[in-house]
């Protein structure tokens, strides 16, 4: 097992010349990156980091949103032989100060764009924290030898990032992962990958988080690979880029695959009878071909992917469940979508589906190389349903200044993630749904808010729906969903009329549930987005809250 400064050396030496990161950053143009200019600006920072008192070991916090440099900023922190803090830049500052407070960093690296942010919240701090610049002129040192700095000395075992989740109060949670944690990871990851320095990724999901992390900037450099960065999420910046800058592969979210799929059935609605009959035909063709075997999306419809990305391989999805048939229906249509699994304590990613294999959708793949799972079963679940166990040499260290917290996930050697799902006889894993968000019935059924909603968002009228339990008089909870009406329907303007609407497409879509999953009640959300994480998960207790002052609602109805 080797270090994230192995893995830079070794890419570095293999491909120093080709662009690794690039992309349009806000005031400045096109910013670009080889490896070998990559490495001399990561070895010129580590020297600052050391000149402004870093030492072996030591936090570095990073506070800058997606670009080129912020690989400047994650290497010449392991460089300097520090561990890197990465930070949210669409935190507010309170909880930005909270993660600050917990980590006590000796240095915080940030940009033009966060200076000013980044260094109030130093200042904030009880200890000096300089401040550094991650971008701007600064001269890559191209003759250094990277075994000269502190960080060349690290080991596998060595702590390289800790993650900390986010809330204003209480104490974040700080998840340890050593080099040896994440360089298994990308090592694993890219044997189902098959990616190569042909491939551009399309860098869209915040790189504090692991997934873009490892998924969408390890692996790339490791293979030799580019990745283009966005100024932006603007749609238009984001087509603009899938159809000039040849990209291969992005890393998605499954909101964004659900936006792709309902812009391109919207014009769809669109065509003419004749067109639309055309359209019907030949995707019913695609679907009976793939349902045996065989992929013809791409050969029907090329006008699809011409559209989308006529260079696109496929987009990974991760973070939370994809709708199986947004996915089906994608790869009827020559878009594939590999789902996969994981969780920041585990690099992250465990399972994942490889491209141009049996997409058994619905499933998240079978495990990488290296990483074993199990099922062990709970109290209320369906039979072979159980809590997901994991175990490999890509599982946390632990949590930061935490003992009994990773006492109680890390047992036996295995991690226990709280998930529940079922394996296939091959090792496929199906995700049911997360334990802590499970609905206890009365009757003592569990029922899985990810596939009510999964179910619910299939209305038309419907742009998001979060689905928690509601607290009964008689013990137990019952089905509670919280609707966002989409504001491009055709909707009526009466609130009346608009939840009679909803009230109608819920108890419609409800009836293809079981009984003890149907939801009994509803909430229409005054806003067009619901509370959620960077990552597009829905915060379910922030919307708890926010219900439980409402006038409609009890302190004790959630």
């Amino acid at each position: 097992m080797d270090t994230l400064i192995d893995l830079l050396k070794e890419t570095t030496a293999k491909f120093p010349d080709s662009v690794a990161l690039e992309g349009d950053v806000e005031g400045r143009g096109r910013v670009t990156l080889t490896r070998r200019e990559l490495c001399g600006k990561a070895a010129a920072l580590a020297r600052e980091l050391m000149d402004a008192g870093v030492k072996l070991g030591d936090f570095v916090a990073q506070l800058a949103p997606n670009q080129p440099e912020w690989g400047v900023g994650y290497f010449g922190t392991l460089l300097a032989g520090g561990v890197l803090v990465p930070l949210d830049v669409n935190l507010k500052e309170g909880e930005l100060a909270n993660i600050l407070e917990k980590a006590r960093p000796v240095c915080l690296v940030t940009d033009a764009q966060e200076e000013e942010r980044a260094t109030s919240l130093a200042g904030a701090l009880a200890s000096a924290c300089p401040v550094l610049r991650i971008d701007g002129d600064r001269e890559p040192d191209l003759a250094v030898s990277l075994d000269t700095l502190p960080g060349a000395e690290r080991s596998p075992d060595d702590l390289a990032l800790v993650s900390f989740s986010s809330g204003t109060t209480g104490t974040p949670k700080g998840v340890m992962l050593s080099h040896g944690n994440i360089t298994s990871n990308v090592r694993a990851a890219l044997q189902p990958f098959l990616v190569g320095e042909d491939d551009v990724f399309l860098s869209v999901l915040p790189l504090h988080h692991m997934f873009e992390s490892t998924g969408g900037f390890q692996i790339p450099l490791t293979a030799g690979a580019r990745v283009h960065y966005l100024s932006s999420l603007n749609p238009r910046l984001l087509v603009e880029a899938m159809q000039n800058e040849g990209i291969t592969i992005c890393l998605m979210v499954p909101a964004l695959a659900r936006l792709i799929h309902k812009r391109i059935m919207s014009n769809v609605e669109s065509l003419s009878g004749a067109k639309k009959l055309v359209f019907n035909t030949l995707f019913g063709i695609s679907g009976f071909c793939l349902s045996m075997g065989l992929r013809v999306g791409h050969l029907l419809f090329p006008q699809v992917k011409k559209n989308l990305g006529p260079d696109l391989r496929f987009f990974a999805s991760g973070g939370s469940a994809l709708d199986p048939k947004i996915a089906r229906d994608l790869l009827v249509l020559g878009i594939e979508v590999l789902q996969g699994y994981g969780l920041t304590e585990t690099s992250p990613v465990t399972h994942v589906t490889p491209p141009g294999a049996p997409n058994r959708i619905g499933t998240v793949g079978p495990p990488i190389p290296g990483v074993e799972a199990r099922i062990v079963p709970v109290e209320g679940a369906d039979e072979g349903e159980g809590e997901v166990l994991v175990r490999g040499p890509n599982v946390m260290q632990g949590y930061f200044e935490n003992p009994e917290l990773t006492a109680e996930v890390l047992r036996d050697g295995w991690f226990h993630t709280g998930d529940i799902g079922r394996l296939d006889t091959e090792g496929y894993l199906t995700i049911c749904g997360r334990s802590k968000n499970v609905i206890v019935s009365e009757a003592g059924k569990n029922i899985y808010p990810e596939e009510v909603e999964e179910q619910l968002l299939e209305s038309e009228w419907f742009l998001d729906v979060c689905v928690i339990g509601r607290k009964t008089t008689r013990g137990g909870e019952e089905v509670f969903a919280v609707v966002v009406l989409d504001p491009e329907a055709d909707l009526p303007q009466e609130d009346e009329k608009r939840a009679a609407l909803a009230d109608s497409e819920l108890k419609r879509l409800s009836a293809h549930l079981a009984d003890y999953k149907r939801v009994a009640g509803f909430f229409l959300w005054p806003e067009e987005e619901l509370p959620k994480t960077t990552t597009r998960k829905h915060k379910r207790e922030d919307i708890k809250v926010i219900l439980r002052e409402r006038p409609e609602f009890s302190a004790d109805d959630f």
